[in-house]
């Protein structure tokens, strides 16, 4: 469940989300603390990029009393994506707690030990997450494929890469992260 709603945000662009975002904020004037108002609220925000402001909604709804699988992991990926690793960890953790069988959310928490240097505990998350059915390939590619159509190029290019890492066989990748690499280069220069 959380994997469809973090992994299905470029659907949700396409939406009208300054719309959607109006309506609620309009809502909320009336009924401030609604908190599937404030829920609602946190998912247009990363719908349109804004983890930060999502980032605080989730965790006002976590302190108001929203502690659901869902809130929690919000809290651990919005970490993540903001490069809060050690708070990523604690709220990947306490999902985990709750539903120790998401392989999704075990994938991610190996990422964010990696990214503070904790090898081990990535490779047994890792292990974890391929023991209960993820396929890592396919998840760096629905990840590259996702920040690609964000226009975050370069963490779309770490993702092609860990999965032709995966399997160098894939001509289209590798083609993928010349053409990705060459595109940032690019950009660098202008």
């Amino acid at each position: 469940m959380l994997r469809g709603k973090i992994l299905n945000r470029t659907k949700n662009i396409k939406t009208d989300l300054f719309e959607r975002e109006q309506n609620i904020r309009c809502n909320l004037l009336t009924v401030p603390n609604d908190l599937d108002e404030l829920e609602e609220l946190a998912m247009v925000l990363f719908y349109k990029k804004d983890c930060e402001g999502a980032l605080e909604l989730w965790d006002k709804l976590y302190k108001s009393g929203k502690k659901n699988e869902i809130s929690i992991g919000f809290l651990g990926y919005l970490n993540y994506e903001l490069g809060n690793y050690s708070d990523s960890i604690k709220f990947f953790n306490k999902f985990l707690d709750e539903s120790p069988q998401d392989s999704f959310v075990h994938f991610l928490l190996g990422n964010a030990y990696s990214r503070i240097g904790k090898i081990i505990e990535a490779i047994n998350s890792y292990d974890f997450s391929i023991f209960l059915g993820l396929d890592m390939y396919k998840t760096h590619l629905d990840f590259a494929k996702e920040y690609e159509a964000l226009g975050r190029y370069s963490k779309a290019l770490v993702e092609y890469i860990a999965a032709f890492e995966i399997d160098p066989r894939d001509k289209k990748i590798k083609k993928k992260i010349l053409e990705l690499k060459e595109n940032i280069d690019k950009n660098k220069n202008n």
